[in-house]
Formats: C-alpha cells, sequence, structure tokens
C-alpha cells in the first residue's frame, strides 16, 4: 500500500507545511488554524517513528528518542531559516502563525509526556489518535524510508515557497 513509501511527518515537515500554508492564507488566523488542521491530517500517514516512540514510552529508548527530537528541532529551524533565506521572503505573521500552528501540537505532546500535565491528556489522546489510526492497521514504515520521503516533500514545498 501506498503508507509503505509515502510518510510525513517530522518537526521540519510540519514547519515546512506551515511555512508554506502561510504563504497562500493571507491571513494569520487561518493560516494558525489550518496549520493546525494539516498536522493530524498529515500524521495520519505511518511515517517511522512508532517503534521510537513506543521506546521511550517503555523507557528503552528514551535516550535515542530524546537525541531524535533534538535533531529535529534544530534541522527545524535550519530548515525554515534556508527556505526563508532561499526565496527572499522575510517571515510575516501569517507564515508564523502557519509554522506555529503545524507544530504546536508535538510540543503540546511533549509537555504532556515530560510533566504528564493533566489537563493535556485529553489532547495526547486525540493526538494518537490521529498518529495511529492507520499505522494500527497496516504498521509502520522504517524511519529511514520515511526521513527520506520527508526531505522530497520538503524540497517540494521548498520549490513553491
Amino acid at each position: 500500500p501506498y503508507t509503505k513509501y509515502f510518510s510525513p511527518m517530522t518537526l521540519t515537515t510540519h514547519a515546512a507545511i506551515g511555512a508554506w500554508i502561510g504563504t497562500v492564507t493571507g491571513n494569520p488566523g487561518l493560516a494558525f488554524l489550518i496549520g493546525l488542521t494539516s498536522h493530524f491530517l498529515v500524521d495520519i500517514i505511518p511515517h517511522g517513528d512508532r517503534t521510537l516512540y513506543d521506546g521511550h514510552r517503555k523507557g528503552t529508548a528514551e535516550r535515542r528518542a530524546r537525541i531524535y527530537v533534538t535533531m529535529d528541532a534544530i534541522v527545524a529551524i535550519i530548515v525554515v531559516a534556508l527556505m526563508f533565506s532561499i526565496s527572499h521572503r522575510s517571515l510575516n505573521p501569517m507564515i508564523a502563525a502557519g509554522i506555529i500552528g503545524a507544530v504546536i501540537p508535538d510540543l503540546l505532546v511533549g509537555i504532556y509526556e515530560a510533566w504528564r500535565t493533566p489537563f493535556l491528556k485529553p489532547f495526547h489522546r486525540f493526538h494518537f489518535f490521529f498518529h495511529n489510526i492507520v499505522s494500527n492497521r497496516t504498521g509502520d514504515i522504517a524511519l529511514s524510508h520515511a526521513l527520506v520521503a520527508q526531505a522530497i516533500l520538503i524540497v517540494l514545498i521548498q520549490k513553491y515557497f
């Protein structure tokens, strides 16, 4: 099935999609809402991080999960900065809102995971409902394949940014 080969989503990919959404909406509120919605819709596609998350949750691969998340955040910042430098666009409220909307769900999940904040528990469940809706049925893909697919998607987004 297609899910074995197509696999967004890292923070980097969410941020790139959010930036693109911001460029096409023309409205910060709309960019935020569409960016937020895009996060959940794109997370439906299996994207190779299920084993990593399971290792984090069970405590068997905590260090690996932290390294992955840290590297992803650094790469996200670099990719978004490069998108702006290559396209000669400036960060405007629409683009910023699109990026924030697209990445904030993972930030909230991270806060919940780190501190088990009770009021975020329903959001955590909601997020993983979308995250696992397909992969629970079809399984996940290899993380290496997912990262290659996401890199290609980011390049395509950059082309139209």
